[in-house]
């Protein structure tokens, strides 16, 4: 992932591109179904759309069908997300939420 300098976010289209990304263990993972243009919406699957720091145990269960991107900061993410997938149709992983929510309560 050379250009992670380069970009705020990237589509993360091979095993290995998704392994650097758990390497590395910067930013954060999204997997789940995006929407294509034009066509109807898929339903949303338990277990999909879920945003998770990259570091996060539970995207190694992650399916290699479904769409894969980092990002870098929780606001490009969150702005992306939002507007591509649509802001109810995504969610943070129980556990990173848990641990963020924890993070700011710490920092109080």
């Amino acid at each position: 992932m050379a250009t992670q300098a380069d970009t705020e976010l990237r589509t993360l289209d091979t095993a290995d591109d998704f392994a650097e990304a758990r390497l590395e263990a910067v930013g954060f993972v999204f997997h789940g179904t995006l929407p294509v243009e034009g066509a109807k919406r898929p339903a949303v699957k338990a277990g999909t759309n879920l945003l998770h720091f990259a570091r996060c145990a539970k995207l190694e269960r992650v399916s290699d069908a479904e769409a894969k991107i980092w990002y870098r900061t929780i606001g490009v993410a969150k702005g992306h997300l939002d507007g591509a997938v649509g802001s109810n149709r995504w969610k943070w992983c129980k556990v990173c939420e848990r641990e963020i929510t924890q993070k700011i309560l710490n920092e109080r």
